[in-house]
């Protein structure tokens, strides 16, 4: 079965995507899955093992790369293209391929509706269900029922060679930060405080921090770095390496983010710091015990010491 799926963005949705995905192939003989992936996550996307195609979509060219992508697109045939974005661009890709059968979700935007036929309802269960739930109900389309419990998506080792040689030296304990989200509201601001504090209290505890802006650390690194106890890789790390840096951790700690839904769903442990949004729709998907939840919502008001000490619990147990 030939089945296209449109899910252009962003990192935490496209990894839900592939979660769904996952699920589908696995339960499907002979599967095979092209994915529309925009450019900036397009190599994650081709790095999974789940998917056998991908087509770039290029958010900020001129339409006449959009027009290409869907002659590209049209020269194969589809049993089925699901839209799982809603918006008007997913829409259209979904509407001029060549698809048999063509869904899409029912809480769409920018009337992307309009250009399918099937409309896929929302879960009936839940009032305000999980972002990998409303997903999730793509599959009684294939005749199956909504899952919970999920395979870990696989992944290549990518790693390039100095991040590869950088990592290799690791103490009894890795713990991974994840400092940036992609609004400013959810990133908690306190990194930097807490780094100090657990390489003080740690001596066999390895630290490393991962994103894409590079970070200057405002502590005293010095002596951690020349003892391995502190890596900094922010700045110069790809899309594609953060599954090979993720599972070569033992814990990570993450804002409401791209990389916080990526380790969930490579089943490695992950906290997670939420303020503006809501949990129990975005946070980890299995482990919802693990998301620290801010004082009013606001990430100024969630303590370092409230972090470490739950950190430290699971430190010990890691």
């Amino acid at each position: 079965m030939n089945i296209l799926i449109i899910k252009p963005s962003s990192l935490g949705d496209i990894v839900h995507g592939l979660q769904f995905a996952e699920s589908l192939r696995s339960s499907i003989d002979n599967a095979r899955i092209s994915w529309v992936s925009r450019e900036l996550f397009a190599p994650l996307v081709e790095a999974c093992d789940t998917v056998n195609h991908t087509y770039i979509f290029q958010r900020k060219a001129p339409l006449s790369t959009f027009v290409n992508l869907i002659r590209e697109i049209r020269q194969t045939s589809f049993d089925w293209t699901l839209d799982l974005q809603g918006l008007l661009r997913s829409g259209i890709i979904c509407k001029c391929s060549r698809g048999k059968n063509k869904a899409g979700r029912s809480d769409a935007r920018e009337f992307a509706s309009l250009f399918y036929p099937i409309n896929v309802p929302l879960p009936s269960t839940k009032t305000d269900p999980h972002a990998l739930e409303i997903l999730m109900e793509f599959k009684q389309l294939f005749g199956q029922k909504p899952t919970s419990l999920l395979p870990p998506i696989k992944f290549e080792n990518i790693l390039n060679q100095q991040n590869k040689e950088t990592i290799s030296n690791k103490k009894s304990k890795r713990l991974m930060f994840f400092p940036e989200s992609r609004r400013k509201e959810k990133e908690w601001p306190f990194f930097q405080d807490l780094t100090s504090m657990l390489l003080k209290q740690h001596t066999e505890l390895q630290i490393v921090w991962v994103g894409t802006n590079f970070i200057k650390p405002q502590f005293q690194y010095e002596d951690f770095l020349t003892s391995g106890q502190f890596l900094n890789l922010s700045g110069c790390t790809k899309i594609e390496e953060l599954p090979s840096l993720i599972n070569s951790s033992d814990l990570a700690l993450a804002n409401d983010s791209g990389p916080m839904h990526l380790a969930a769903a490579l089943h490695k442990e992950v906290v997670a710091l939420f303020g503006p949004t809501e949990p129990k729709r975005y946070g980890p998907w299995g482990q919802l015990n693990n998301v620290i939840k801010a004082p009013a919502n606001d990430l100024n008001k969630l303590s370092t010491e409230h972090v470490a000490d739950f950190l430290n619990q699971k430190i010990d147990t890691a």
